[in-house]
């Protein structure tokens, strides 16, 4: 697909990108069906090799092993879409700081939760369709107003 469009300056961030330079502790998985970028993960049906995305139903963010990374190799499908397809290698965020997407406005220093509806970060407090993460701890690092990019601590 060629490009059509150029702008003078980038978005300062793009979901899955790593926070910073700092520290990390990363694992590489295949897909077990397509995964996007930044999205919480569980293992697939080999423990030891495969990650896939989270369903909606109840349970699902105390399966969360971590976040799946971007990669600047993957190709954009004709949609827009950027995914690891079935068998692509998969980075997992297992301790840092990445760039998720929110279910809605979150507050920076908050507590990164799971809103099952969606599969996105939430900093609601856990209910009814929202879930704690138990394999890993989260907090919002950087405030949105709405559904948006936000920077998360992964520890």
């Amino acid at each position: 697909m060629s490009q059509t469009t150029v702008t003078m300056y980038g978005a300062a961030a793009t979901v899955g990108m790593l926070g910073d330079t700092g520290f990390t502790d990363k694992m590489s998985y295949s897909a077990e069906g397509t995964v996007g970028f930044g999205v919480p993960v569980q293992l697939g049906t080999n423990k030891e090799r495969q990650v896939k995305v989270l369903t909606t139903s109840v349970g699902q963010a105390a399966l969360a092993v971590g976040v799946s990374v971007a990669s600047m190799v993957v190709e954009q499908a004709s949609n827009g879409t950027v995914v690891y397809a079935d068998k692509d290698t998969v980075p997992v965020l297992k301790k840092g700081r990445i760039w998720v997407t929110t279910d809605d406005a979150v507050v920076a220093g908050a507590v990164a939760n799971l809103k099952l509806s969606s599969g996105l970060f939430t900093d609601e407090a856990v209910g009814a369709g929202i879930e704690a993460f138990t394999q890993f701890n989260a907090r919002f690092l950087t405030a949105t107003s709405g559904s948006a990019l936000a920077l998360v601590e992964i520890k």
